[in-house]
């Protein structure tokens, strides 16, 4: 059995969400929650194995919810909810220490798969979006390598010479970056290597 609990602000929707989850046979919704303050005591209190935070509350947000649980060594996995598709919330959820971000426009149809990729993992999962199936975000190594070429400003001729490989298969490989990362312009994927510590 899954023990969740659900923070959002909004009465209408967070119902919506415990209607989802309620006929799940191995998810058990132990508390709701208002906002950030109520929902740190509620992790507290219950020791839940998931909790689902919007980004967007009253008197704490939920990103400032998750930074307070990693100061207290709380052992719940949170799954992210927010209806912004920014790459930016999605640095900085990743960086609060959030386990999965789901957005409200897919929430319902990826919000299952998220709880239940997060709970039954043993380890802290890399960060990464549910509707890609958890491996979008995880680039590979020569991927990295051109992000990180890009961010210090080289050419996708200089990248070219200096891989070794065609500008043609350059530009596919950025190409993938910014479908991977939801990124749309070379300032964005500067940025976002930068904040994960490509470069």
């Amino acid at each position: 059995m899954i023990r969740i609990i659900l923070a959002d602000d909004h009465a209408m929707f967070r119902q919506g969400l415990i209607n989802l989850l309620s006929g799940e046979d191995d998810i058990e919704i132990v508390a709701q929650c208002a906002n950030g303050i109520e929902a740190i005591a509620a992790i507290v209190k219950h020791l839940p194995d998931v909790a689902v935070f919007d980004v967007t509350m009253p008197e704490m947000d939920g990103l400032t919810a998750v930074r307070q649980m990693k100061r207290r060594n709380l052992p719940t996995k949170v799954v992210i909810l927010t209806m912004h598709d920014d790459p930016g919330v999605r640095q900085k959820a990743a960086a609060s220490g959030a386990h999965a971000f789901v957005l409200k426009d897919n929430a319902f149809e990826h919000l299952l798969s998220a709880i239940r990729s997060v709970a039954n993992s043993s380890e802290i999962m890399p960060f990464a979006i549910p509707q890609t199936d958890f491996g979008a975000l995880e680039l590979t190594q020569r991927e990295q390598q051109v992000m990180r070429l890009v961010a210090r400003g080289l050419t996708n001729r200089s990248i070219s010479e200096q891989l070794g490989i065609s500008i043609k298969t350059i530009d596919s490989h950025r190409t993938n970056l910014m479908r991977k990362l939801n990124i749309h312009s070379t300032a964005e994927l500067v940025r976002h290597a930068i904040a994960t510590d490509i470069i």
